[in-house]
């Protein structure tokens, strides 16, 4: 069982279900927002181990998101952040790269590379923190 907590932000309603049903089947425990704006209050709830972070969405795209959260004065521990997107606009790119972890190509996307890239980055993390603790 993986338990880690990932949140989709993601506004089209097939693909946020197949993100959900997919990472759900693997042990994932999932919640969804459907807009920037319930994407951004959750992300500042906290607790949050992985964001799949689409960049486009109504109310406030997903660059924006990001650009608030890191605005914030309080200490919530910044989840991974992969921003989802069918665009290959490399100022965009850029852009995503400098505020989240990664970016994903949805229309390259099948749902066993999703996984893939979601275990790497998580793996990555627990690295990072088990190293962290052993250090400090």
């Amino acid at each position: 069982m993986n338990l880690a907590k990932i949140l989709i932000v993601e506004d089209d309603q097939l693909l946020r279900d197949l993100y959900v049903e997919y990472l759900k089947s693997e042990g994932y425990i999932v919640d969804i927002a459907v807009d920037g704006e319930e994407g951004l209050l959750k992300i500042k709830g906290g607790g949050w181990d992985l964001v799949l972070l689409d960049i486009i969405l109504p109310k406030l795209d997903g660059i924006d998101v990001m650009r608030q959260f890191k605005k914030l004065n309080r200490p919530v521990k910044k989840p991974i952040v992969l921003f989802l997107t069918n665009l290959d606009k490399d100022s965009e790119i850029k852009e995503a790269l400098s505020l989240g972890d990664g970016y994903l190509i949805k229309s390259q996307l099948t749902p066993e590379d999703l996984l893939r890239e979601i275990r790497s980055y998580l793996a990555k993390a627990e690295g990072t923190v088990s190293a962290q603790q052993s250090t400090g």
